[in-house]
């Protein structure tokens, strides 16, 4: 059966690593966080190159191709690390990524569209009026396992809609898409298999701050690296950082990665450790991700007046600030079926 072609334009990308998969059907990304942004665009282009545009923004006059558009916009305050500075929840429709995502949508009128986000969004979504009057809408709430991908812990939101006048089934599509898959999930030794100390590189992505760098582990409390390191040394099984003199027990988004569980949540701070009680490295993030290792992370380049700090950093976010590489596989696989199978999908 021949496929019928469909373009992606990516609203909040980020800067790409979970589109790597459908670069072949991307336009380009419009991704207006800053903290996505490198000199010159360099991560961008280490793996999409010129010619897939990132834009901070489209002028009125621009126009982008796609009949999908596919994103993951900030959700705020709706998460549970934003929460705990922020002490409540805050309105996902107040969010300017989020914002961006829906007027893009509502411009360019896709056939369909595909947003992951966490699940306290769905309320503010079903919200949105003219959204409900356009498009069929479908939710779904899983653990990332569901896709593949093996953060147990990492839950989240993937909303499918769907234009009311596109000629197809939508239930029977939303039926098909979401049917169970089993998928051997891999422990954090697994996934980090090749990665060490010793074959640190910067241009794989694979390297961290020097070992007497200090950071600041909880409430201002700042320690060098190798002293952390020393304090998983003396526990081999402990993967929280035990907080001394205040409220909570345990230092909030500290935690290392034991060998032979699950990995836990990545995120894109400096405080997560590997089953050596080392900083992770963009790449072992990325590994977490599911992030393929052909996927340049630009961690350091040298002739920009940039230190090392800045572009680990960068590469923690590249990796972290996003879905899992899995989410955009199964995204792609979606998008194949439904248009190749559109005309079997009428009623």
């Amino acid at each position: 059966m021949k496929q019928e072609r469909f373009k992606i334009l990516a609203v909040c990308g980020g800067n790409g690593s979970w589109l790597y998969s459908m670069k072949e059907y991307l336009t380009a990304n419009i991704e207006p966080r800053a903290v996505f942004y490198t000199p010159n665009n360099l991560q961008w282009r280490a793996n999409f190159g010129k010619r897939k545009k990132l834009y901070s923004h489209l002028q009125p006059s621009e126009v982008v191709p796609a009949n999908v558009i596919i994103g993951a916009p900030d959700c705020g305050s709706s998460s549970m690390m934003a929460l705990t500075r922020s002490k409540k929840f805050s309105d996902p429709l107040e969010n300017d990524s989020f914002n961006l995502f829906f007027n893009q949508v509502r411009e360019s009128k896709p056939e369909i569209f595909f947003m992951e986000n966490l699940p306290k969004a769905m309320p503010y979504i079903k919200s949105i009026g003219w959204l409900k009057k356009d498009y069929h809408l479908h939710f779904l709430v899983t653990s990332v396992t569901f896709f593949g991908n093996s953060q147990v812990g990492r839950v989240r939101l993937i909303v499918m809609g769907i234009r009311k006048d596109f000629k197809v089934n939508h239930k029977l599509i939303w039926k098909h898409i979401t049917k169970p898959k089993k998928y051997k999930l891999k422990t954090t030794k697994q996934l980090l298999s090749g990665l060490t100390i010793k074959n640190y590189h910067y241009r794989f992505g694979h390297v961290t701050e020097n070992i007497n760098t200090k950071i600041t582990i909880y409430a201002g409390k700042k320690m060098t690296l190798e002293r952390i390191k020393k304090y998983w040394d003396s526990d081999p099984n402990q993967k929280r950082f035990i907080a001394k003199n205040r409220k909570y027990t345990t230092a909030p988004g500290v935690y290392r990665n034991l060998p032979n569980e699950y990995p836990q949540v990545a995120r894109k701070t400096n405080r997560q450790f590997n089953p050596d009680g080392i900083q992770m490295s963009p790449r072992e993030l990325a590994r977490i991700q599911g992030i393929p290792d052909n996927f340049r992370i630009v961690a350091y380049y040298g002739r920009m007046n940039k230190d090392i700090g800045y572009w680990i950093n960068k590469g923690r976010t590249t990796a972290t600030k996003c879905p899992p590489y899995e989410v955009g596989l199964w995204m792609l696989w979606a998008l194949k079926w439904i248009y190749e199978h559109k005309k079997l999908n009428i009623k």
